[in-house]
């Protein structure tokens, strides 16, 4: 029989007290290491003598994000299982192979930062490039993250999203400032195990709750379409941006991501410095894709059984898809409980948050501003730098989720959606530059600037085309509900092909004497050129895509709207061919640092 309505939401003091302690607990870890923080290696890698088990935690502690608490369960409710199966498959298998990979050489070369490898291999200026890219994108995750949080305190308690974000914000940076690695990941292993048991509480209440238990949960949800139905779906299997899931791209992700995620991603890579070795680092990474598994299949678990909750009784179905999961932890759970499980969620936030902003504190001190700025600084001021720069980049995480919220109402896009819109700008050429210098001799500087410029320019257009087209859709369907029977489809309807024709000859032209005149590559006049007419072939490169999908991929009439998950990897495909017409580099760019010469000294020396 259906459940009775339970009315408004409640706010249990109890919950407050448990949320309140476990706050305290953290900034307590936070003030505990604080003392022991001397030099930068001790503030930022732990002293590179962390036990492998406590890194593996938080390094899966990390990757279990507050937007992977809030995306999975409400994916699964509103969609399926279908975006995440791949990943899940996939994950075991490309891990390790992307450490093996990368890693070893950022263990050889006592680096801080993965990007102190590109320097060795390339130039300081491709080093400073794509630390700036990669620092731009993780920052802006981090606001992301708070987003997402803000969701939880949504659902579960009503909290406005502003006051969430810029409560949670604080606390996790200022524990962040006070101790360091070791403040991260010991907070990382507490964190583990509320989380661990914040589930088996929400597990448990859901079996409960469901008639016919938790076999009920996963055959019902099946039976709806709610599993993989979309794997059954031909349209699944085409390459369009019209629909919302390609098998194809969603394939091409999985098996990518994890080589990404070894060979750039600083957050995951400085836990792993961390330890003695790479051996340790590799027992940790194990770790880390180990005890990931199980909670994965747990989140599916739950959008499940939240699924067939709600289909039980459809009377208490909240309308909202991306606060579903916790509207049903704060009107059904106990109160306890539900504090129980609240302190969970913020063990995955505090995680994710103290992950990023020490990580990227990092990144700043040690690619920028001893760089760039001083040059001279001693340990305590390096530590000092260090925790300037993670208040700042706290702060500017917390004003960019709120900005991220605006957007959302704005555009009525699910978090998973519109973090998409705000995604780095720069980063595609991240991945060739790592994935063409450990397995090549042949990549150089101009290639990856090339790379990199190219696809800024994809990048610009494809968000002009995702943006533009949801608004016009959002106009269109604004107008119909005032009567009209005919609209104009605008940025949603057939693009012209002069979006192509322009900036694709505009950039051959400025390329040409580049290209024509190797006499002249040297001189900034023709450098800047070039460099400018890649990014118009950047652009041309989307909008030929646009053009042709929305000729061609419609029917007549209908509006299209880019998926969020659509984008063909046209900067790696133009670099694997671009790199075939390059020269072998001097022997010091190479030597010691591709895979054929790994045990090889490396020639050049810090």
């Amino acid at each position: 029989m259906p459940e009775a309505a339970t009315g408004m939401i409640h706010i249990p003091w109890m919950d407050y007290l448990i949320i309140g302690i476990y706050m305290v607990l953290v900034l307590g870890i936070g003030a505990f290491f604080s003392k022991n923080e001397k030099n930068a290696t001790a503030y930022l890698l732990g002293g590179r003598n962390m036990p492998f088990l406590a890194i593996g935690l938080s390094c899966m502690m990390s990757l279990l994000s507050a937007i992977s608490i809030v995306t999975v369960p409400c994916e699964v409710y509103n969609h399926g299982l279908s975006l995440f199966v791949l990943n899940l498959l996939l994950m075991p298998v490309m891990v390790i192979p992307g450490y093996l990979l990368f890693t070893r050489f950022y263990f050889k070369l006592g680096s801080f930062t993965p990007y102190e490898y590109l320097e060795f291999r390339y130039s300081s200026s491709v080093r400073t490039l794509l630390a700036a890219a990669s620092f731009y994108g993780r920052v802006l995750y981090i606001g992301n993250v708070l987003f997402a949080t803000a969701k939880i305190f949504e659902g579960a308690y009503g909290w406005p999203t502003w006051l969430t974000i810029l409560g949670v914000g604080i606390v996790g940076t200022v524990y962040t400032v006070m101790g360091g690695m070791k403040a991260v990941v010991w907070t990382d292993v507490l964190q583990y195990f509320v989380l661990f048991g914040g589930f088996v509480v929400i597990t448990v209440i859901l079996c409960v709750k469901i008639d016919g238990g938790a076999v009920e949960a996963v055959r019902y949800a099946f039976q709806q379409g709610h599993g993989l139905s979309e794997f059954s779906n031909p349209d699944f299997y085409k390459l369009t941006p019209y629909i919302r899931l390609s098998f194809w791209l969603l394939l091409w992700s999985a098996l990518l991501a994890p080589i990404e995620s070894a060979a750039s991603d600083q957050i995951n890579v400085q836990r792993l410095l961390s330890t003695k070795d790479w051996k340790a680092g590799l027992k940790a990474q194990i770790v880390s894709t180990v005890t990931a598994i199980p909670f994965v299949l747990v989140l599916w678990f739950l959008g499940l059984a939240i699924f067939t909750y709600y289909g039980q009784n459809p009377g208490n179905a909240p309308k909202n898809g991306d606060t579903v999961f916790f509207q049903f932890v704060g009107t059904h759970v106990p109160p306890v409980l539900s504090g129980i499980f609240i302190a969970g969620m913020l063990a995955a936030i505090m995680s994710t948050l103290d992950s990023g902003i020490n990580s990227m504190a990092t990144v700043w001190l040690k690619e920028f501003h001893v760089r760039f700025i001083n040059k001279k600084l001693d340990n305590t001021g390096e530590v000092r730098i260090a925790r300037r720069a993670t208040i700042l980049i706290g702060l500017f995480a917390i004003v960019f989720g709120i900005s991220l919220d605006w957007s959302a109402r704005f555009l009525m896009a699910a978090v998973n959606e519109i973090g998409t819109l705000f995604a780095t700008l720069i980063g595609a050429a991240v991945l060739p530059a790592y994935l063409f210098a450990v397995l090549s001799k042949r990549s150089s500087t101009t290639l990856i600037w090339s790379l990199t410029i190219f696809g800024l320019g994809e990048s610009i257009i494809g968000k002009v085309w995702y943006a533009s087209s949801h608004a016009a859709v959002i106009r269109i369907n604004q107008m119909l509900a005032t009567g009209l029977t005919e609209v104009p489809l605008g940025w949603a309807g057939p693009l012209p092909y002069l979006y192509f024709i322009v900036p694709c000859l505009a950039g051959l032209g400025l390329c040409a004497e580049w290209l024509l005149k190797p006499e002249k590559r040297e001189s900034f006049k023709v450098k800047t050129a070039a460099l400018t007419g890649v990014a118009l072939l950047g652009v041309a490169s989307i909008a030929l895509q646009w053009c042709l999908y929305s000729h061609f991929g419609l029917e007549a009439g209908q509006p299209g709207v880019r998926s969020f998950a659509f984008g063909l990897p046209m900067t790696l495909i133009a670099g694997f061919i671009a790199l075939r017409f390059c020269k072998v580099q001097p022997r010091e760019k190479y030597q010691g640092l591709t895979l054929s010469t790994i045990h090889m000294p490396v020639l050049i020396k810090k």
